[in-house]
Formats: C-alpha cells, sequence, structure tokens
C-alpha cells in the first residue's frame, strides 16, 4: 500500500513539473518600487519600476549585456483590467522614442512608460517574451505579474 501511494506521489509531482503552462512572476510594488537584477542568456539587466502620481507606471531597464539584444516595442504586451495598452518605449542615453525594433548593446537603458489610472490591489500583466530577443530568441519568461500594494 505505502508503495502504490509513493508512486502516485512521484507520478503526480512528474505530471506537475512537465506541465507547458508558463512560469508566472509576481512582483508587488509599493510606494519605495521595485528594483531587481535579472540573469539571462546575453547579459544581465537591472530592473527598476515605480508608480507615479497613481497615473503612471515607470520602468527603467539597464543592461548590461554580453550579445547585443534585439528590441521590439510592438511586442511588448502589457495589460490592465482585460485591456491591452499601449505603452511608450523610450531608448536611455537621448535615443527618444522607440517605434520599431532595434539592436542594443552594452550599457543600455531602456524606458518603459504606461500612462494609466492604477489603484492598490490593481494588477498589471506583462508579456516581454518577444519584446527582447537574445541570439534571434525570446527569453520566455511568460507574464510578469506587477501587483500594487499600498505601504
Amino acid at each position: 500500500m505505502k508503495t502504490k501511494i509513493l508512486v502516485l506521489l512521484l507520478f503526480s509531482l512528474t505530471l506537475s513539473l512537465s506541465s507547458c503552462d508558463p512560469y508566472i512572476l509576481k512582483v508587488a510594488i509599493d510606494n519605495n518600487g521595485f528594483e531587481k537584477n535579472f540573469n539571462f542568456g546575453c547579459g544581465k539587466v537591472n530592473v527598476r519600476c515605480s508608480v507615479l502620481a497613481d497615473r503612471q507606471i515607470s520602468t527603467l531597464l539597464n543592461f548590461r549585456l554580453s550579445s547585443p539584444v534585439l528590441i521590439n516595442p510592438e511586442k511588448l504586451e502589457i495589460i490592465h483590467k482585460g485591456e491591452l495598452l499601449t505603452p511608450k518605449v523610450f531608448l536611455g542615453n537621448g535615443g527618444g522614442l522607440m517605434q520599431e525594433a532595434r539592436n542594443i548593446n552594452n550599457d543600455s537603458k531602456i524606458s518603459i512608460v504606461i500612462n494609466r489610472a492604477v489603484k492598490a490591489g490593481d494588477t498589471i500583466i506583462v508579456n516581454i517574451d518577444n519584446f527582447i530577443l537574445c541570439r534571434d530568441k525570446p527569453l520566455e519568461i511568460g507574464n510578469i505579474s506587477l501587483v500594487l500594494v499600498q505601504r
């Protein structure tokens, strides 16, 4: 009987680990914002996100790259309350508004601005899979849920 239970548990664990569902990252953004470093195949990126006056979400991506990456602003998907939003993507260091895909190199900065009234408890879903390509391949991170919290 114990062997059957153990086999069933191992089988269930194997099925759950081999799931095709994408990983969902939840990030809480409070009055102090959010900051985190991420490593990926082409280098690393420091991400800083904040909410300004409950009207604008600002994200700064500071890249330290070992290989160039392709940034495609048309592929950035952001959803708030079921509505697909149109963010503005800016190339740092005076590069201006990005309207088409382009390669960036080491020490590049990208700013993403979302003009949207938000409040504590709101969730913004961001999918960057095809927004950033490393060696012509999407990052395949899945959805990132930005949850606004009041602290």
